[in-house]
């Protein structure tokens, strides 16, 4: 009977849960995090959500919504560890949603910096890792900005709008970033972003009351790594081509010049894309397949939709212009940067295990003179509301 009884009372206070609880007055959320370099050491910035001011008060916020906190040290750990020393409460990372390196430190290699978040049991691998570029990360992260209270969330919702609807970003998450790094078939790559306006402005509340002439931020190219160590950047027409040949864009505009004068637009609303990759005769080859479908949105020029031949020549020259786009974007990663950060490793391993076992030793030098086979599908399915534009209607009235 008393031993029944003592196993009675172990049980219960194994179901006594809770014991790692923490009290939400006791935590600071940390929204984004920031690294820089400051001599031999990392300098960290961490944006901390102020609750009391997040939530909208009758007769006014009690204060700025976030607030930053700083720690200079040889290690990540070390550095939070530090900041702690300045804040009341303890730094929960579960909700990270950004972590921007600065140029400085993207350019002399990032492994050592990522073992802390890839090991921390705390964080989420879903937040957007950045480079800021040509700056301080500490600059991007303390801006008071419009529409979002916090500037790490307005920057991942931002990150993630971009992705539905130009294409012209980079979107990796920590495990993204980690698989590129530890693949011999692919390079990483990572999104750019810059401050528009002055920092000391930029940092006080009058900022998000400005309607004109505010600091702001813009996402700016987009960073080619060669191993851990930024080499260089691909523009935003650029970015595009790569995440086309990939299969990540989800919506974008194209322009074309009309057959006399003028211009139209064109919304791209599915993309489907597939890397092969192949050995023949002991050299390897790729082939990227392409196949688009876009609808006409805006006309600006004479030109009658109503032809099929009008479409057709359309496509034709929507073809052209890809094939163009993307063949340069293929040249600019093999002849300027070296890089393969479209996979065409992995595609050849994926088809020929044994015969990637020998090309990965020299896969950089490979890589360079890879012969790749462009194959494209371009379909225009609508032309909107309407076929022709009222520019047509326009210039026959004119021609009375």
């Amino acid at each position: 009977m008393v031993l029944l009884s003592l196993c009675f009372l172990l049980m219960g206070t194994m179901l006594a849960g809770c014991w790692s609880r923490r009290e939400l007055n006791d935590l600071s959320i940390v929204g984004g995090i920031g690294i820089d370099k400051s001599g031999d050491q990392y300098k960290l910035s961490a944006q901390v959500v102020v609750p009391e001011a997040m939530v909208s008060k009758r007769g006014g916020s009690t204060g700025t919504p976030t607030a930053m906190f700083r720690a200079t040290a040889p290690s990540m750990v070390e550095a939070i560890r530090k900041m702690v020393r300045s804040s009341p409460r303890y730094f929960y990372l579960s909700h990270l949603r950004v972590l921007v390196i600065s140029e400085q430190v993207a350019r002399e290699g990032i492994r050592d910096i990522l073992d802390f978040f890839s090991r921390d049991n705390e964080l989420r691998a879903d937040f957007y890792i950045l480079i800021a570029k040509g700056e301080q990360a500490e600059k991007i992260l303390s801006i008071v900005t419009h529409t979002e209270k916090s500037q790490a969330n307005k920057l991942f919702k931002a990150m993630d709008w971009n992705k539905r609807i130009t294409g012209e970003t980079a979107n990796v998450y920590l495990d993204d970033l980690l698989s590129d790094l530890i693949s011999s078939g692919k390079m990483a790559v990572l999104t750019g972003v810059e401050s528009i306006g002055s920092k000391q402005t930029g940092e006080k509340m009058s900022n998000a009351l400005k309607s004109n002439d505010y600091t702001h931020f813009k996402f700016s190219s987009t960073g080619v790594f060669k191993d851990d160590k930024l080499v260089g950047w691909l523009n935003d027409a650029e970015t595009r081509d790569y995440n086309y040949i990939l299969g990540k864009v989800k919506s974008t505009v194209e322009s074309l010049a009309c057959p006399k004068k003028g211009t139209l637009d064109l919304v791209v609303n599915r993309v489907n894309s597939k890397i092969k990759g192949m050995v023949t005769n002991g050299k390897p080859e790729a082939k990227v397949k392409l196949f688009m479908e876009a609808d006409v949105t805006e006309v600006k020029c004479v030109i009658d939709l109503n032809k099929p031949e009008t479409l057709y020549g359309l496509e034709k020259e929507l073809k052209k212009k890809l094939t163009a786009s993307l063949r340069h974007v293929i040249n600019k990663a093999q002849k300027t940067f070296g890089s393969d950060i479209f996979g065409f490793g992995n595609a050849i391993h994926r088809s020929n295990p044994q015969a990637w076992k020998q090309l990965k030793k020299n896969w950089r030098r490979e890589f360079v003179n890879l012969p790749v086979d462009l194959s494209i599908d371009v379909k225009i399915r609508r032309t909107g509301t309407q076929t022709n534009s009222f520019i047509n209607d326009m210039k026959k009235k004119e021609e009375q």
